[in-house]
């Protein structure tokens, strides 16, 4: 491909060089120019793609796209853009032949639950027959293949680059986790979607954003990316959700508990084995479907799942099978049972919303005292530290404070922030809470607390599946399963913790 051949899809404001240049890539990553890729300068948190672009010339590049006239850029092709970021989307989706318009994608947003959601959805779309393709928070998969995930939604090169292999694989929907940095950074921009879905909005990712107003706005601007046609399917027991549903135009559908809603639940059974509800669809055909997942709540994502499957044409009873059969989300309240009648809990509940959630879940599922360890993600929205710390507090019995992913900021700078909302709620420490940086050793002082007062629920919280700890530049591996397993193994052959039961 020439880059004459994309110049029509940018909003060019200035070019030089040759248009005939052949371009073998599309990247925003000097590190892995080669020759003839295209690099994109885009401007990141913490390093501007404009200071690369002589190394990215240096490394082979054919052409570059700056925002701004660059001398580094030498004799190779020049793209002057107002928007960088919306015309690397552009590229990507141009260089890789926009494949979006060749499979169903189907988006899936909101703060929490969308993960969930489309691993229910892609089972229920399996189940149908359907070739699928997942790109998810927890991992991405084609043809039952996993494979690791970077970030909830990837750079616009590597979602158009997925989504070709996709459709390449014989993949006929592309189920795709979208979070709110995708939708204002541009990476999605250029995806055409098969249909959409809301869950519900609340506190997070203000650090991005601002207020939850820009928040909302970025969630909801996915559906304006929707075919003609396709539909969106919308949580109408959330008060965002209801104000999207009656913004929208097009096929909209509502999902929940509500009345007005045209997928509603009723008569939710939720205990630590699984869950079952009633589901009426529009045309008032009820449905008994019953899920692997623990928590009341995950009925509505489970709901969501079924309502998008129905409507991509999967008849209620595939719909059905394929909810039963999917197995738990990694990560999302995994269950670890112990032998003396207590649990592990582990969960990536990292937003004063979904923590509540959680916890109330838990609590309310019972099982003996709970015990909260949780940490605050560095470099991130400050403001919800204290938050999180008050609904540890409020649902626990005892909190151990901890270490989350603290990036470029001292841990200890970010527990105390986090602490301002335990004292806040009364808590008084070691009596009710105690700051254990090390997250290993957290995890390992709450199973032996545990095992102190059987039986205990020990709810481990905010890294859900994730398998390493981002420290100033550092990845370090921190899985919490396997620091559960190894902290339980360590502790029972000291005789003073429960092992992990066999069932």
């Amino acid at each position: 491909m020439k880059i004459q051949d994309i110049l029509p899809e940018l909003a060019v404001r200035e070019f030089t060089g040759d248009r005939t240049a052949e371009i073998t890539a599309v990247t925003y990553d000097s590190r892995g120019v080669e020759g003839g890729a295209l690099f994109v300068a885009v401007r990141g948190y913490r390093a501007d793609g404009h200071d690369f672009v002589e190394e990215a010339v240096r490394r082979g590049a054919a052409a570059v796209v700056v925002e701004e006239p660059s001398r580094a850029a030498g004799s190779v092709a020049q793209v002057v853009v107002a928007d960088s970021r919306r015309a690397l989307a552009a590229a990507a989706a141009a260089f890789w032949g926009h494949p979006s318009r060749e499979i169903a994608v189907v988006g899936v947003t909101g703060t929490n639950g969308k993960t969930t959601a489309c691993f229910l959805l892609e089972a229920a779309l399996r189940e149908a027959g359907r070739e699928t393709a997942l790109a998810t928070t927890v991992y991405n998969a084609l043809a039952g293949e996993a494979r690791p995930a970077r970030l909830t939604t990837a750079e616009a090169p590597e979602v158009q680059a997925f989504l070709r292999e996709a459709v390449a694989a014989g993949a006929s929907h592309a189920v795709v986790e979208v979070s709110s940095h995708a939708l204002a950074l541009s990476r999605v921009a250029d995806v055409e979607f098969a249909a959409a879905a809301f869950t519900n909005l609340s506190h997070d990712h203000l650090d991005l954003h601002g207020d939850l107003e820009r928040y909302f706005e970025a969630k909801a601007s996915l559906f304006d990316q929707r075919r003609e046609g396709a539909p969106a399917v919308v949580n109408v027991d959330d008060p965002y959700g209801r104000r999207l549903h009656a913004s929208l135009p097009g096929r909209v559908v509502g999902y929940g508990a509500a009345a007005e809603a045209g997928y509603r639940l009723a008569d939710v059974v939720a205990d630590w084995e699984g869950l079952t509800f009633t589901a009426t669809g529009p045309e008032g055909e009820a449905v008994e479907l019953t899920s692997r997942l623990v928590g009341a709540f995950n009925a509505s994502n489970c709901l969501a799942a079924f309502a998008l499957a129905r409507e991509l044409g999967v008849a209620a009873d595939v719909a059905a099978r394929g909810l039963a059969q999917a197995p738990p989300v990694p990560g999302r309240l995994e269950v670890v049972p112990l032998a003396d009648g207590g649990r592990v809990v582990i969960d990536y509940a990292h937003s004063p919303d979904s923590m509540e959630k959680a916890l109330a879940e838990i609590k309310r599922l019972g099982g003996g005292r709970l015990l909260v360890v949780f940490g605050c993600t560095g470099d991130r929205d400050r403001g919800k530290r204290p938050l999180m710390a008050e609904v540890a507090r409020r649902y626990g019995d005892y909190v151990v404070l901890t270490s989350d992913d603290p990036y470029y900021e001292d841990p200890e700078a970010i527990a105390r922030e986090a602490e301002v909302g335990l004292e806040r709620a009364g808590a008084v420490s070691p009596d009710d809470y105690r700051i254990i940086l090390d997250r290993e050793e957290a995890i390992r002082f709450a199973l032996a607390a545990a095992a102190e007062t059987p039986p205990t629920v020990v709810a481990i919280l905010g890294k859900g599946h994730e398998e390493v700890q981002k420290i100033q530049g550092r990845t370090v591996p921190c899985h919490d399963r396997a620091l559960v397993e190894r902290a339980l193994a360590e502790l029972g052959a000291r005789g003073n913790a429960p092992a992990a039961s066999q069932n």
